[in-house]
Protein backbone atom coordinates (compact mmCIF):
# COMPACT_ATOMS: atom_id res chain seq x y z
CA UNK A 1 0.00 0.00 0.00
CA UNK A 2 1.11 3.49 -0.65
CA UNK A 3 1.32 6.26 1.92
CA UNK A 4 0.35 9.60 2.05
CA UNK A 5 3.44 11.33 3.71
CA UNK A 6 1.29 14.44 4.54
CA UNK A 7 -1.07 13.39 6.21
CA UNK A 8 -0.18 9.53 7.16
CA UNK A 9 -2.89 7.57 5.47
CA UNK A 10 -3.02 5.16 3.09
CA UNK A 11 -3.55 5.95 -0.86
CA UNK A 12 -5.97 3.52 -2.91
CA UNK A 13 -5.55 3.19 -6.30
CA UNK A 14 -8.04 3.74 -8.96
CA UNK A 15 -8.28 4.56 -12.82
CA UNK A 16 -10.63 6.44 -14.80
CA UNK A 17 -11.53 6.42 -18.20
CA UNK A 18 -12.84 8.90 -20.66
CA UNK A 19 -14.70 9.76 -23.74
CA UNK A 20 -13.37 12.86 -25.33
CA UNK A 21 -15.58 14.43 -27.99
CA UNK A 22 -14.75 13.23 -31.76
CA UNK A 23 -14.86 16.79 -33.12
CA UNK A 24 -11.63 17.04 -31.40
CA UNK A 25 -8.37 16.84 -33.07
CA UNK A 26 -5.94 13.98 -31.89
CA UNK A 27 -3.38 16.85 -30.22
CA UNK A 28 -6.69 18.43 -28.56
CA UNK A 29 -7.84 15.13 -27.48
CA UNK A 30 -4.64 14.90 -25.72
CA UNK A 31 -5.06 18.74 -24.10
CA UNK A 32 -7.76 17.21 -22.62
CA UNK A 33 -6.41 14.20 -20.86
CA UNK A 34 -3.96 16.93 -19.88
CA UNK A 35 -6.43 18.56 -18.13
CA UNK A 36 -8.14 16.20 -15.88
CA UNK A 37 -4.28 14.85 -15.19
CA UNK A 38 -3.54 18.76 -13.73
CA UNK A 39 -6.94 18.05 -11.99
CA UNK A 40 -5.86 14.59 -9.92
CA UNK A 41 -2.42 16.49 -9.77
CA UNK A 42 -4.28 19.51 -8.40
CA UNK A 43 -6.03 17.16 -6.03
CA UNK A 44 -3.48 14.78 -4.51
CA UNK A 45 -3.36 12.10 -7.11
CA UNK A 46 0.01 10.40 -8.04
CA UNK A 47 -0.54 9.59 -11.61
CA UNK A 48 1.16 5.76 -11.93
CA UNK A 49 -0.26 5.13 -15.76
CA UNK A 50 -1.47 6.58 -18.46
CA UNK A 51 -2.66 5.69 -22.24
CA UNK A 52 -3.13 7.98 -25.38
CA UNK A 53 -6.46 8.76 -26.59
CA UNK A 54 -7.66 6.93 -29.42
CA UNK A 55 -10.42 7.30 -31.96
CA UNK A 56 -12.91 4.42 -31.30
CA UNK A 57 -15.98 3.19 -32.72
CA UNK A 58 -18.76 3.24 -29.80
CA UNK A 59 -21.18 0.22 -29.57
CA UNK A 60 -23.83 2.62 -29.41
CA UNK A 61 -24.36 6.59 -29.57
CA UNK A 62 -23.98 8.98 -26.57
CA UNK A 63 -25.28 12.18 -27.74
CA UNK A 64 -25.22 11.67 -31.16
CA UNK A 65 -21.60 11.03 -31.73
CA UNK A 66 -20.83 7.17 -32.77
CA UNK A 67 -17.20 7.48 -32.11
CA UNK A 68 -14.89 9.17 -29.20
CA UNK A 69 -11.27 9.33 -28.14
CA UNK A 70 -11.09 6.81 -24.82
CA UNK A 71 -8.19 7.31 -22.66
CA UNK A 72 -7.10 6.03 -19.53
CA UNK A 73 -5.38 7.01 -16.14
CA UNK A 74 -4.19 5.05 -13.58
CA UNK A 75 -3.74 6.96 -10.44
CA UNK A 76 -3.67 6.40 -6.46
CA UNK A 77 -5.35 9.11 -4.76
CA UNK A 78 -7.03 9.59 -0.96
CA UNK A 79 -10.69 8.15 -0.88
CA UNK A 80 -12.04 11.52 0.37
CA UNK A 81 -10.54 13.20 -2.87
CA UNK A 82 -12.22 10.84 -5.33
CA UNK A 83 -15.55 13.03 -4.93
CA UNK A 84 -14.02 16.17 -5.59
CA UNK A 85 -11.88 14.71 -8.18
CA UNK A 86 -15.24 13.50 -10.29
CA UNK A 87 -17.29 16.59 -9.60
CA UNK A 88 -14.63 18.62 -11.65
CA UNK A 89 -14.17 16.22 -14.38
CA UNK A 90 -17.73 16.15 -14.97
CA UNK A 91 -17.74 20.06 -15.33
CA UNK A 92 -15.37 19.67 -18.46
CA UNK A 93 -17.66 20.05 -21.78
CA UNK A 94 -15.59 18.54 -23.87
CA UNK A 95 -15.91 14.84 -22.64
CA UNK A 96 -18.41 12.67 -23.25
CA UNK A 97 -18.63 10.40 -20.68
CA UNK A 98 -16.22 9.25 -17.34
CA UNK A 99 -16.06 6.70 -15.16
CA UNK A 100 -13.79 6.37 -12.14
CA UNK A 101 -12.96 2.91 -10.44
CA UNK A 102 -11.18 1.36 -7.56
CA UNK A 103 -8.52 -1.27 -8.05
CA UNK A 104 -6.98 -3.33 -5.19
CA UNK A 105 -2.87 -3.37 -5.21
CA UNK A 106 -2.59 -7.72 -6.22
CA UNK A 107 1.12 -8.67 -5.37
CA UNK A 108 3.02 -10.01 -8.46
CA UNK A 109 3.11 -13.36 -6.96
CA UNK A 110 -0.22 -14.77 -7.18
CA UNK A 111 -0.98 -13.13 -10.63
CA UNK A 112 1.83 -15.15 -12.11
CA UNK A 113 0.98 -18.48 -10.27
CA UNK A 114 -0.17 -20.88 -12.80
CA UNK A 115 -2.36 -24.43 -12.11
CA UNK A 116 -0.13 -27.46 -11.26
CA UNK A 117 -0.75 -30.31 -13.01
CA UNK A 118 -1.17 -33.74 -10.67
CA UNK A 119 0.63 -36.71 -12.03
CA UNK A 120 -2.12 -39.29 -13.19
CA UNK A 121 -1.37 -42.74 -12.96
CA UNK A 122 -1.97 -45.40 -16.10
CA UNK A 123 -5.07 -47.23 -14.85
CA UNK A 124 -4.72 -50.45 -17.41
CA UNK A 125 -8.12 -51.04 -19.09
CA UNK A 126 -10.56 -53.99 -18.08
CA UNK A 127 -10.34 -57.38 -20.24
CA UNK A 128 -13.61 -56.66 -21.86
CA UNK A 129 -14.74 -55.45 -24.90
CA UNK A 130 -15.55 -52.02 -24.92
CA UNK A 131 -19.54 -51.02 -25.55
CA UNK A 132 -21.08 -50.05 -28.29
CA UNK A 133 -21.33 -46.41 -27.01
CA UNK A 134 -17.49 -46.24 -26.18
CA UNK A 135 -14.67 -45.79 -28.97
CA UNK A 136 -11.60 -48.46 -28.61
CA UNK A 137 -8.99 -45.63 -27.81
CA UNK A 138 -11.03 -44.59 -24.73
CA UNK A 139 -11.01 -48.21 -23.59
CA UNK A 140 -7.04 -48.51 -23.68
CA UNK A 141 -6.85 -50.56 -26.63
CA UNK A 142 -4.82 -49.76 -30.04
CA UNK A 143 -6.10 -49.15 -33.08
CA UNK A 144 -5.25 -50.43 -36.47
CA UNK A 145 -6.00 -47.71 -39.17
CA UNK A 146 -6.61 -50.26 -42.32
CA UNK A 147 -9.28 -52.15 -39.80
CA UNK A 148 -10.52 -49.15 -38.99
CA UNK A 149 -10.98 -48.01 -42.33
CA UNK A 150 -12.16 -51.38 -43.69
CA UNK A 151 -15.37 -50.57 -41.29
CA UNK A 152 -15.96 -47.43 -42.34
CA UNK A 153 -16.55 -48.68 -45.62
CA UNK A 154 -18.83 -51.34 -44.38
CA UNK A 155 -21.00 -49.07 -42.42
CA UNK A 156 -21.24 -46.14 -45.42
CA UNK A 157 -21.76 -49.31 -47.59
CA UNK A 158 -18.77 -48.84 -50.68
Amino acid sequence: MLYNVRMGKELELYEIGLLIKPELSEPDAAAELGNVRSVLEKNGALLESTTDPKLRKLSYPIQKNSQAYFAALRFSAMPVSINTIEKEVKNNAHLLRHLVLSWTHTPAETLMQRPRRTSTTHVPAPATAPSSGESAEKAGEKVDEQELDKKLEEILGQ
